[in-house]
């Protein structure tokens, strides 16, 4: 991935002291259903007239239950505040996968499930493990939100070839979709804020574990690309 720090004024923690686990313990939250409201208004509020499919809102149900409160509540916001959430829940994904109504929001629940479990087979609605590990959870949504961007262009292009370069580039200027979601999860979560930083900078640290983390969210991102054909 390839895009600057959401605030690179912040005092970000580095990465060599990031912990890869026991940093989403429980916490307190002022609103910590928001991304199940979000489940909620697809089903009978007011996102129902988008029509999403009831399996794509079951998989992004079943997500909520692997993602800890933190990380639902930060991509909750990141949605809202993008101003397009009808926009990622309707439009096509590209040209070469995912191609129909609602295909982005399809493409980014199977990165999101991909990056979770590598063997996920979405078209059989497969329970997602039972237990997956922190980082895993920060990946998974980083590969939720990793196209979010599309949002803000109405144009849709081939995504395969995006996957040419050295490093996989967000579609555009993922900062701009998440940065006032970022600021408050930093002053809630300066770890968690810090992984994303890491998991986006266009230089990160050489640490084995953020190497490692990036590479997940690629890989799951451009296999959520595959499994939509062409």
């Amino acid at each position: 991935m390839a895009f600057d720090s959401p605030n690179s004024s912040r005092n970000v923690l580095p990465a060599d002291q990031l912990p890869t686990s026991g940093f989403m313990g429980r916490r307190k939250y002022l609103k910590r259903d928001l991304l199940s409201d979000v489940v909620n208004r697809m089903n009978a509020g007011n996102l129902a007239h988008l029509q999403v499919p009831t399996t794509l809102v079951y998989r992004l149900a079943c997500l909520c239950k692997r993602w800890a409160p933190d990380l639902q509540v930060f991509i909750a916001q990141v949605l809202e505040s993008s101003g397009h959430l009808d926009y990622f829940l309707t439009q096509p994904a590209a040209t070469d996968h995912h191609t129909g109504r609602h295909g982005l929001f399809e493409a980014a629940l199977t990165a999101a499930e991909l990056a979770m479990d590598a063997d996920h087979d979405p078209r059989t609605l497969k329970p997602l493990p039972f237990y997956v590990d922190e980082l895993q959870q920060v990946c998974s949504a980083a590969a939720f939100l990793f196209d979010i961007g599309k949002v803000m262009d109405g144009r849709v292009g081939a995504d395969h070839p995006r996957d040419d370069g050295a490093t996989l580039a967000p579609y555009s200027d993922l900062p701009r979709c998440w940065r006032s979601s970022w600021e408050p999860l930093m002053l809630r979560h300066p770890i968690l804020a810090a992984w994303f930083d890491q998991l986006g900078r266009e230089t990160p640290d050489p640490i084995h574990s953020v190497l490692s983390a990036r590479a997940l969210v690629r890989n799951a991102v451009t296999a959520s690309w595959r499994d939509g054909g062409c």
